[in-house]
This record gives C-alpha cells, sequence and structure tokens, in this order.
C-alpha cells in the first residue's frame, strides 16, 4: 500500500519530467529537419544522386518483369525527379513540369536533361556519355 500511494504522489513529478524529455527530442528534430532543408547539397553531390539514380532507373528498365518492377520503377523514378527539381534550381533551369501529383513525362525529364546538360551537368554515367539515352 505503501509503494502505491508513493508511486501516485509522484506520478505528476515523471510525468513532467517525461514531457519535458520527448519536447526537448521533438525540438531537436524539428531543429535537424529546418536545417536540412535549408541546406542545399553540392553540384557534385547533385550530380553523383543525379548518375546513380538514372542507372538505377535504366537497370530497372532493363530487367524482365519482376514483383513489383513498377513501383519500384515509380519509386526511383520520384527520387530522380527530386534530384532533378534541385539540379535546376542551383543551376537556374526550368524545372520539370508534373501532370498530377506524382508523374512527371518522360518528355520534361528529357528536356530537363538537355537543358542540364548544355549548363555542363551530363546526367549520364561517363561510360554510357556515348550511348543512347
Amino acid at each position: 500500500m505503501a509503494l502505491v500511494l508513493t508511486f501516485v504522489l509522484c506520478l505528476p513529478y515523471l510525468v513532467r519530467v517525461a514531457s519535458r524529455l520527448v519536447r526537448h527530442e521533438w525540438d531537436q528534430i524539428v531543429e535537424q529537419r529546418a536545417v536540412s532543408r535549408t541546406s542545399t547539397p553540392s553540384i557534385e553531390r547533385v550530380t553523383a544522386d543525379l548518375r546513380r539514380l538514372r542507372q538505377q532507373l535504366e537497370d530497372r528498365e532493363n530487367q524482365p518483369g519482376t514483383t513489383g518492377k513498377g513501383m519500384k520503377m515509380g519509386a526511383v523514378r520520384l527520387a530522380y525527379v527530386e534530384v532533378l527539381d534541385t539540379a535546376c534550381r542551383q543551376l537556374d533551369v526550368r524545372p520539370p513540369e508534373h501532370v498530377g501529383q506524382l508523374q512527371t513525362p518522360l518528355a520534361e525529364i528529357y528536356r530537363v536533361e538537355s537543358e542540364l546538360r548544355h549548363r555542363g551537368l551530363d546526367v549520364r554515367t561517363p561510360d554510357r556519355v556515348g550511348q543512347r539515352g
């Protein structure tokens, strides 16, 4: 009985301490997200990401039909378009226009790739520059 009474008396204090800890963690998460949104990656990092994602798209496209292929391609394409948007902002190129919330026509992606190439950023991996695509 004494243990239960002690716990009940300490409960407000424990709740207050837990609340402070949760608020502190929440504030740290909010601060980290704000910093990550305001910091822009270097153009070298963006170029490497574009090349890696484009290579993944090509590799997945050329694989025979596998389970979830369309979903995986869609996810990689969405990530690729997000990095294209970042490159466009950094190099003052008009970003790709979207049809709906998640769709970006291939023609728009090709247009942006071409404009970025004219600005000196080739999204194709160096070993594939001479090849079609």
